[in-house]
Formats: structure tokens, sequence, C-alpha cells
């Protein structure tokens, strides 16, 4: 590893160093100057007159911090991983190719206006244009060099397809649809317990409406996948996990500053570096600061001087299984191409994908005779996020922002706004089925899917509220609609926890303090806890347990201040006893495939908890009391097998740790010195407020890395507060790829101000390169 060391010593060129050195770089196809400042975080600010040229400078900026992870994305959108990882990571070549993120992106390339694409291609030019210099001058990030390839040329569609690959991971109802085609195939007889989802009664509610009380979610027509097909589908798409997010507003009548408020702290997968990159922006005075995607121009969450917008993850349902023969309708265009998936040091893969409109053909396991799959997505019809990446930074107010959502395809998204004047509002963007009932749960037959997927919503039939009467807005990924309030959007939610607790707070604090949003970001409050906790406890009282580590576990819940803190036992006894009430009622029930299919089982076990009625229709013979004293004891004993026979040593943050790493830093111990991490012990859970998602072995993988606050003033004042873990650069020897760590485990935010310019620690100036 000594070479390897040597190329990081060679390719060492963090971006703040570089762009000391080089003042000026003189490029063609500009109209002006642009000027590419640094501030004390790294972050760049592109300064333009023109927008095309603001779009250059964005994509040589871009390419200096994250040219690597931009390379990364693309190869996963369109299915070429393995030409430089190899065998290991074939399986997703192939759902790539199978999914045809590429052609999608190349058809919605076609839906651009002529001024959203030459602002994509102005971004390619300046991308291409920072990795020639790179390459001259021997400062391609490392990786390239321990990898042993350099990076093509930078595309229109190569932006366009990132954005399509990242909504389709965002979509949660395939999932579950697999998990009910397993169910249904080889379960049947716990169909009736576990079929339905169960979003817990009294649970928040995104857009509260006077409604009809509405039917519980019923089966509905389903499809009978064999066995094998539903164990196929299910390999398919192993290792997908939906994100979340949260997002409120208050209005001006909520705010102590008398001014309107925004927070957001959207969840993603903990990467190093973070997917999210900080990005300020300056066409002739227009102002913005936020995130975007690498490889994307523009601004997904961002502010202005008079509004600031945040995003979640809608969880509304966009994807679809159709199963059997689909009806050909005279005229509808079909499609077919095949294509090899180069493998580095293995033989090609040939993947032939098809599909029509809105849908793509699902293969078989390989020499099975099983029954035609389709999968129906919003992804697959074109669309045009990308152009609304590039207008929703500079529309100044409520209504002209809707309108820049428009032609927004996937992913699906609830927007939370804010305005200067007061407005709050959230608003649903994107391509969404018609569903005339409440179809969805599981893989339906060919000529019903088709069916409800021949229209799709129209813009201003999907939900928005505008100014309530509560004067706030919340979306964490919660049920959108009453049940039986119309449009249809699903019936899969993610738990109210989240949401419940951030509409607490709300509610107990008239006029939020300025303060207050970023404290609340940070809140430990278990909301499943809250729910919960009392019947098990109730449990316990009724029939205690006899261990001794058992009686700790009791006394430290019945004892418990419902935090997820890292430094209590509590937590940790609350969740090992969750999952051995998980085991005992869903993994002993459907087996251990079947059961890891399930993303909803937080909320069934739940059930489970609070429904007698549930647990016996389930076939559970002993009482609750009784059940849950033994789990506590298997929980403790587990517990003390981790972490020690002394229950005074147990602590939460032993379990719960931030384990983000590069994907390099697995190889080897001097990459992971460079590239990697250490677990870092946190406080948070998978709900809370401070969203900390464990996966299968209890290590955080999902969570909040960029946190996002903004509040109006007068006078043209809006001051933004921000902190993203890691930090700008993706270059390891970069003083910015992880200076703001520290901030964002603290809970702390660093000021931005649009109101002047950021002080300046490092400037290059683009200039147009004279004729001849």
């Amino acid at each position: 590893m000594r070479a390897a060391a040597g190329i990081l010593r060679l390719a060492a060129w963090p971006s703040s160093r570089a762009l000391r050195r080089t003042r000026v770089l003189s490029l063609a196809a500009l109209h002006g100057t642009v000027d590419i400042d640094r501030d004390d975080r790294g972050i760049p600010w592109i300064r333009a007159g023109d927008e095309r040229d603001l779009h250059v400078g964005v994509g040589v900026a871009m390419a200096y911090d994250r040219l690597w992870q931009m390379d990364v994305l693309r190869r996963r959108a369109t299915g070429r991983l393995a030409e430089v990882f190899g065998a290991r990571a074939a399986g997703s070549d192939v759902l790539a190719r199978t999914l045809a993120f590429e052609r999608a992106a190349h058809q919605s390339e076609a839906l651009l206006s002529p001024p959203a694409r030459a602002n994509l291609a102005a971004f390619a030019h300046g991308v291409d244009t920072a990795v020639r210099r790179m390459r001259r001058r021997g400062q391609l990030p490392p990786e390239f060099h321990l990898l042993r390839y350099r990076p093509g040329p930078w595309s229109v569609g190569d932006s366009l397809a990132i954005v399509k690959q990242l909504g389709f991971h965002l979509g949660r109802n395939l999932q579950q649809e697999v998990f009910r085609s397993r169910l249904l195939a080889e379960r049947p007889e716990f169909v009736r317990s576990f079929l339905a989802p169960k979003y817990p009664p009294g649970g928040s509610v995104t857009i509260r409406a006077d409604a009809p009380a509405g039917p519980a979610a019923r089966r509905g027509d389903t499809a009978l996948l064999s066995a094998g097909g539903a164990a196929h589908l299910a390999d398919l798409f192993a290792g997908r996990q939906g994100s979340g997010s949260n997002a409120w507003a208050v209005s001006a009548a909520r705010s102590a500053t008398g001014f309107a408020a925004l927070a957001n702290d959207p969840h993603i997968l903990f990467t190093q570096p973070s997917l999210w990159y900080q990005l300020g922006l300056d066409l002739d005075g227009e102002r913005a600061y936020g995130v975007t995607v690498p490889g994307v121009p523009g601004l997904v969450i961002g502010a202005n001087p008079d509004l600031a917008w945040g995003v979640t993850n809608s969880t509304i349902d966009t994807q679809d299984l159709a199963v059997g023969e689909r009806p050909d309708p005279t005229g509808e265009p079909r499609w077919s191409q095949t294509s090899v998936v180069r493998v580095r040091g293995g033989t090609g893969i040939s993947v032939r994908a098809s599909g029509g409109t809105g849908y793509v053909d699902l293969p078989g396991p390989d020499g099975a005779e099983v029954e035609p799959v389709v999968l129906y997505w919003s992804g697959l019809h074109p669309s045009t996020e990308a152009e609304s990446c590039q207008r929703m930074w500079r529309a100044r107010d409520y209504p002209a922002f809707r309108e820049t959502l428009r032609g927004f395809g996937v992913p699906v998204l609830n927007l939370v706004v804010a305005t200067r004047d007061g407005t709050v509002a959230l608003r649903a963007a994107g391509i969404v089925p018609r569903r005339d009932r409440r179809e969805g749960l599981a893989p339906a037959d060919a000529a019903e899917v088709a069916a409800r997927w021949r229209t799709t919503l129209g813009f201003d039939e999907l939900p928005e509220i505008v100014d309530p009467p509560a004067g706030f807005v919340v979306s964490a990924n919660h049920q959108i609609l009453p049940d039986g309030v119309a449009p249809h959007l699903g019936s899969d939610w993610g738990g109210p926890y989240r949401a419940d607790r951030i509409e607490e707070l709300l509610t107990a604090t008239p006029t939020a303090r300025p303060d207050d949003f970023g404290a609340w970001q940070m809140d430990l409050r278990n909301g499943r806890a809250q729910r919960i906790l009392p019947t098990l406890l109730k449990a316990l009282d009724e029939h205690p347990p006899e261990s001794p580590l058992a009686v700790f576990g009791h006394q430290s819940l019945a004892t418990w201040d419902g935090r997820d803190d890292a430094d209590q036992a509590a937590p940790l006894v609350f969740g090992a006893l969750a999952r051995v009430l998980t085991e005992r009622w869903i993994t002993g029930r459907l087996g251990a495939a079947v059961a890891d299919a399930m993303t909803d089982v937080t909320l069934h076990v739940d059930h489970l908890v609070m429904d007698a009625d549930a647990r016996r229709r389930l076939g559970e013979t002993e009482e609750l009391p009784v059940v849950v004293a033994d789990a506590l004891t298997e929980a403790a004993r587990r517990l003390a097998d981790r972490f020690g026979d002394d229950p005074a040593g147990w602590r939460y943050g032993r379990s719960n740790r931030i384990a983000d790493q590069h994907p390099l830093a697995a190889v080897s111990d001097t990459l992971r010195s460079l590239y990697g991490s250490p677990p870092t012990p946190v406080s948070g859970g998978g709900q809370s407020v401070c969203l900390m998602y464990p996966d299968r072995d209890g290590q955080v993988v999902e969570g909040a890395p960029w946190r996002f606050v903004v509040e109006f003033g007068p006078s043209g004042s809006t001051r933004i507060r921000d902190v993203l873990r890691h930090g700008s650069s993706g270059h390891p020897l970069s003083p910015h790829y992880a200076d703001q760590t520290p901030a964002h485990a603290e809970g702390r935010l660093y000021e931005v101000r649009l109101d002047s310019p950021p002080e300046v620690r490092s400037r290059l100036t683009l200039a147009p390169r004279a004729p001849g």
C-alpha cells in the first residue's frame, strides 16, 4: 500500500490550495467572466452575469470538489460500475440496464426547454474543462489513479440519468409489493395479519381535511406469483431502502421574529463524501444558497432572500408490479434494446431490456418458467425535474415557485415552502397514477395495472395546502391525506412518529424562537416508545421478569425519559426488546427470507403490541405480560453477551454508531485511514426527529447529513444556517473533507448571509478566451 499512499501524495490538490495558485482560467464559449469564490468552509459561490456562464462555473467547481463521486453516480445510473469495480458491481449494472435509466434520461432530455438544455450543456462543458486541466497537471482525484482509469466526457444525459436512478431508489412501494408477493406465494396463512398496512390510529396526517370515514385498506385485486417468481423479485431488488426527511415551516404569526421560517433535514444514506453538495449562486445579483446532488446543476433545496424551500420523500405510491400477459392495444409502441455489461477482469454480461410507455419488462430467473412480470414507474415517463432545479431558486413568491414544478416527474416529493411575505405551503410534485380504488398493495393483473396507469393525476390535483389555520405545515414521510379523501395516493406510509413529535413541539411553542428549529432537529424523543412503551410497561408490571439482567432492563425502561440518548441504557434495552418481539411474531412465522423483505415491520410489531385481537389472529397463545417478560429476558441475555454481564456499563452509544465510509475504505488499512471514518457513537434513533436509522447489524446507515434552517427578517435580511456532515470536498487530503463533522455531531449550525458576499478565502476567475 506504499504505492497507494504515494499516488495520494502526487494527487493531493485540496481545492482551496489549487484555487490560490490559479487566479484566472481562460475558457471558450463564455460570454463574460465567472468568479468562483470559496468561503471558509470551501463552499463555492458562483457569480456570473449570464445564466449559461453560471452553469459553466458550477461545472468547474463541482468537478474540482466531487469528480470521482460524480463519475460513480453516473456509472451507477447507466450500468457501468462493473467496468471499474468488477464482478461485485455487475448486479447493480444489470438492474440499471434492465430499468433503462439512461433511455428514460434521453427521453426526458427531449422535453427540456432550449434554455434548460443549454444550461445543462454548459455545466457539462465546465466539468470537461476542469477534467482536462486536472489531467494536464496530474491532479485527477486519487481514486482514478488507484483504480487505474480515466473519466470520460460529461453529457446532458449523465445528469438526467443520475436523477432517474436516485428517484427510483426513493420509491418505497415496490419493496412492499415484493414482500406481499412472497407473503401470498409462500405464507398465505398469514395474509390476514400482514398484507394490509398498519398505520397507527390517530397518527398525524399531513393535510387535514373534513372527510367521511374511509374504509380500511383492503386487499383489492391481486395476481398470484409463483414462489420462485416472488423470490426472484426479492433478489432482483434486494438492498433497496427508501429515505425519509423532516421539513416544517411556520407562519409569521407563529414565529418570535414576526417572519416566516423553515427547517429541513433530508435523510439519506450516510456516505463519505455526502450525497449533498453545498452551493451558492449569484446571477447578476440574484443570490441563492442550498444543496444539490453531484452531477446535477441548480439547487434541489435552498433559499433566496424572499423564498425558502425544503423537500421530503412523499412516499406516494408510484411503482406497480403487473403479472401476466399485458393487453396489447393497437398502436401502442414497444421498445427493446440489448447491451453488454463489461466486467473488469471478467466476462461481459448481455442484458436485454424492453418495455413500453411507462413500464419495463422484468426478467425471470434463469432457466425457470415463470409468469411475465412488468414494472410501472413514474420515472419511465419523460419529465423535466432537472429544469425545475434550475428555476426554483429564482422564484421570489409561492405562485412563481409553484409554476416551476409543473414538469416535475421523479422523485415524487413534498416541497415545504416559506416566503418573506409570510406564506407557508406544502406542495406535492411528480408523476402519480390515477388510482380509482385502493390499489397497489400487491402485484396485480397486467390489464388492471395498465388501466390505472393510462392516465396520471394532473398537476393541480396533487396535494397542496397554503397558509393552513394552524399556522404551520409539517412533512415527515407520514400519511398525506386522511382516509377517504381523494385522490387516493397509496396505502404505504412511513410511521407518524416523527411528525407527531414535530407537531407536539410546534403546538407547545406558540411563537418559535430562531434557535428552536435547530434544537428540534436534534430532538431525541423516541416516538415509537411514546406510543407502545406504556403498554409494554403495564405488561411487565403484571408479570415481572425474574433474571437480574431483565430486572435491570425493566427498571431502566420504567425510569426512561424516552430519549434516544447515547449515554443511556434504556434505548439499548428498548431496541433489543423490540427485536426479540419482531423475531417471535414476524420472523418466526414468516421465515427469515420473507420477513427480511418486509419494510414496515415496525408498524406491524407496534400494532401487535397494541391490539390483542391482532395477536390472537396471528396465533399467539400466550398473554402479552408473559410474552413481554420472556422477550425482555432474552433481550437482556443478548445484551450481556455483547456488552458484558454488568448492565451498569450498557450504553446505547456502544451500539448506535454511524459507519459512513468511502467505497475504497474497505480495500486496505491504508485507504481506510484516508477515506474512512471510525464508527462514532451518536444519539438519535429510527423513530426520533434526530433520525439515526440502523441496518440489521445495528450500525447507523441513514440520517440527515445536512441540516438547514432559514429565518426571514426585515429589510431583505435572510438568515440561513446549515451544516453538512464531512464537508464540501471529496478529496481525502483537502482541509474541507471532514471539517464540518464536529459541528454536525454537536448539532451546531454555521451561518450563511445572502445580503452580503461571503468572506472570500480563494477565488478562481473564468475568463472568455480571446478569438485565435
